[in-house]
């Protein structure tokens, strides 16, 4: 490894090998780094403060499973029921013949789920359980830019998806987070993952948080999308109202979905909405926005 990485490339290095590993010694990553151990204790100490590894006596392990991130399968059945209403809520900000952009979280499956029967709709995404899910709906195409796979997430990351999408306009864009900051906006933990996430993000007209009530007090070591670059965000019910409150006085719209039983999908903010045309109203096929 070659000297001089600034502490937040060495933080990030570290994540990246408790990816594949169950833990990672103090010595070992100051000769990686070529810098010394008092140096490479600060920085474990500053990721265990952010809850992003645990401290043992040597060096630091990643939090579960000898991973930094628990698997999508049982990601998916976390907070499932707050998932599906903020995925009916999102999903009412989507008209058909638009073009959208899904994240590898678990919350934009949910989305992709209440986007099935959507028609004319152009659907880009880096998950490839989401674009699975949206294989066989039949006004829906799914745009998969390629890369390198990421087990954790199912979803695939690297320079060729971020070069595929730097040519790509989407109208919107839904993103999960690992934490909120009004300092720092979306955050997110994986290097390979927040370098895709800002790829596509910045192809969105519009940016939108999907996120349930448990990250809006965590944070994560990358910012993805800084906070004048979020437009909307969707939560269920359980999100902090000052938190809320505070998002919404610097002009973001906050939707809370309602958890309990069916809730009704939350009216989407005037700038978001699409009226639907008097094609669409008749039944006949709607063309309109696209990946571009």
């Amino acid at each position: 490894m070659k000297p001089g990485l600034t502490p937040t490339e060495r933080m990030q290095r570290v994540l990246a090998l408790l990816d594949t590993r169950d833990s990672v010694g103090v010595a070992e990553l100051a000769g990686e780094f070529s810098v010394s151990e008092v140096t490479v204790r600060s920085d474990l100490s500053h990721l265990a403060r952010r809850g992003l590894v645990a401290r043992v006596r040597g060096g630091v392990r990643a939090l579960q499973r000898g991973q930094s991130e628990l698997a999508f399968d049982v990601r998916l059945r976390l907070h499932a029921d707050a998932k599906r209403a903020i995925a009916r809520s999102a999903a009412a900000m989507v008209g058909d013949g638009e073009a959208v952009a899904l994240d590898s979280s678990t919350t934009a499956y949910y989305v992709a789920l209440e986007l099935r029967e959507r028609r004319e709709l152009v659907v880009v995404t880096n998950g490839l359980l989401i674009a699975a899910a949206l294989a066989d709906a039949p006004g829906v195409s799914v745009i998969v830019p390629g890369g390198m796979l990421r087990l954790p997430a199912m979803s695939l990351v690297g320079e060729f998806a971020a070069g595929v999408l730097r040519t790509t306009r989407i109208d919107k864009g839904f993103f999960g987070a690992r934490g909120l900051s009004l300092d720092r906006g979306l955050m997110d933990l994986n290097p390979d993952e927040v370098r895709l996430k800002q790829e596509l993000a910045s192809a969105c007209e519009h940016v939108i948080g999907i996120f349930d009530r448990t990250k809006w007090h965590k944070t994560a070591l990358l910012s993805f999308v800084e906070p004048a670059g979020i437009h909307a965000i969707v939560t269920d019910s359980g999100a902090p109202a000052e938190l809320a409150e505070a998002w919404r006085d610097r002009g973001v719209e906050v939707v809370a979905a309602e958890t309990l039983g069916v809730p009704k999908a939350e009216a989407p903010p005037p700038e978001l909405r699409r009226e639907p045309s008097a094609a669409a109203e008749a039944g006949a096929p709607v063309s309109g926005a696209r990946a571009r």
